[in-house]
């Protein structure tokens, strides 16, 4: 006698196949939460753990304002960042789940300065946290997040705040992001980032610096290191009326 398969496995399996077979081709939008309630008779809890299972396996991303969209055909890859939106940048804080490892005060190596808009021997906050696919989850991405000391009494705030970082001390400050840089490359592991990705010291990584700048310097900088063979980055930009 086997145990019956959950709900929600029952309906990420029938999502999976249609996106695997171009049912659902690359960068259409799947049907709403709504339209798979009705269509599989389910609860929208249900529904909504189906599609982030997905979101976990790389084959689907949520976008802000066009719902859920296929970026990949295969679960290959843990990790698809589809980008073709400021907004994209943001959504990612809110498909998947945070876990702050530590917060204290550091003085950046004078190269780490230079990356993140400091300068030599400047004060910032330091925030290790990990990223995951969902609370408990496979393990994304390993985050150093600094944040300048000017924005002190902000931090602690961090710990319990829902979304993107940026977003929310935008709105605690009242400082407007005027740009977003992001580099995306490649470098080995060291002992602490093998150690939290659970693979072999040396191994590749991509690492994604982002900084999000205003008027008054960088209000918060953040080093993404994603696993190589698991990574995989797509953008797709329209050009203006």
């Amino acid at each position: 006698m086997t145990m019956e398969q959950p709900r929600y496995m029952q309906i990420l399996s029938v999502l999976s196949q249609r996106v695997e077979t171009g049912q659902y081709p690359l960068e259409e939008r799947l049907p709403t939460e709504s339209e798979l309630c009705d269509e599989f008779g389910a609860s929208r809890f249900t529904v909504r753990e189906a599609l982030r299972r997905l979101v976990d396996h790389g084959m689907v991303q949520r976008r802000q304002g066009a719902g859920s969209i296929v970026v990949a055909a295969s679960p290959k890859a843990r990790y698809v960042h589809s980008l073709s939106s400021l907004g994209d940048l943001s959504q990612f804080a809110f498909d998947t789940h945070y876990e702050l490892l530590s917060s204290a005060q550091t003085k950046p190596s004078p190269d780490i300065a230079a990356e993140i808009g400091g300068k030599t021997g400047s004060r910032w906050w330091l925030i290790k946290g990990l990223r995951r696919g969902e609370l408990g989850g496979s393990v994304i991405c390993y985050v150093h997040t600094y944040v300048p000391a000017r924005l002190s009494r902000y931090v602690r705030e961090l710990a319990r705040c829902v979304g993107p970082f940026h977003a929310h001390l935008t709105k605690r400050t009242g400082e407007e992001i005027v740009e977003i840089e992001q580099d995306l490359r490649g470098e080995p592991m060291n002992k602490e980032i093998a150690s939290h990705l659970r693979h072999s010291l040396g191994t590749i990584s991509v690492c994604a610096l982002r900084r999000y700048v205003t008027q008054k310097g960088t209000l918060v900088a953040s080093y993404n290191w994603h696993v190589a063979q698991d990574f995989h980055y797509r953008m797709k930009l329209s050009r203006d009326a």
